[in-house]
C-alpha cells in the first residue's frame, strides 16, 4: 500500500513507473472530481493524463477567486502527489503557474505569485492527504483498465468513501 508520504530515497529507474504514473494522475482525477464546476469536470483519466469537458476561461478565473484557486489546485494535485510518494513528478497537464497569473489582476498580486502557489500547494497536499485512499482506489483502476471515464471515477470514489466510513464507524 502507498503511503502519502515522502519516501527518502528515489526511483533507479529513468522510465517512469506505471503505478506512480497512475497515483500520480489518479490524484488529479479524484480532486477534480471533488470540484464538478465546468473547467473541472472530468471526461477520462489515463495513464496519460486527465482530459477534462473544456478549458478554463481566464476571464472567469480573474471574476472568481474561489474558482482559480480551484483550478490551480486541481492542476497541482499530480505533481503534489508525486511529491508525497517520492516519485517523479508528470511533465504534462495544466500549467497551475499560468493559472494562477491569468487569474491575478492587480500588479502588486503578482509580486507574491511564488508564495501564492506554495499556500495553494499546501492546500493540494493537504486534501491529496485526507483523500489518499480515494487516490489509490482511482489509481488501481487506471492499472487495471488504463482509462476511466467520469462515470468510473465517480463510482470507485463513492465506493472508498463508503469503505472508509464502514470502518471509522
Amino acid at each position: 500500500m502507498t503511503s502519502p508520504h515522502p519516501t527518502p530515497h528515489a526511483p533507479d529507474v529513468l522510465t517512469p513507473d506505471p503505478g506512480a504514473t497512475a497515483l500520480a494522475w489518479a490524484a488529479e482525477a479524484v480532486l477534480a472530481h471533488t470540484h464538478p464546476r465546468a473547467p473541472l469536470r472530468l471526461e477520462r483519466v489515463t495513464l496519460d493524463g486527465v482530459t477534462y469537458s473544456c478549458a478554463p476561461d481566464p476571464a472567469a478565473l480573474r471574476l472568481n477567486r474561489a474558482l482559480a484557486e480551484e483550478v490551480v489546485m486541481v492542476a497541482l494535485a499530480a505533481r503534489e502527489a508525486a511529491a508525497l510518494t517520492g516519485m517523479p513528478a508528470p511533465t504534462a497537464g495544466r500549467d497551475a503557474r499560468l493559472l494562477l497569473d491569468c487569474a491575478l489582476t492587480d500588479p502588486d498580486e503578482r509580486e507574491t505569485l511564488d508564495a501564492y502557489l506554495s499556500v495553494l500547494r499546501g492546500r493540494a497536499r493537504a486534501r491529496l492527504r485526507r483523500a489518499w485512499s480515494e487516490v489509490q482506489v482511482i489509481a488501481a483502476g487506471l492499472r487495471e483498465h488504463g482509462e476511466l471515464d467520469a462515470a468510473q471515477v465517480a463510482w470507485r470514489v463513492a465506493c472508498a468513501q463508503g469503505i472508509r466510513a464502514t470502518l471509522l464507524n
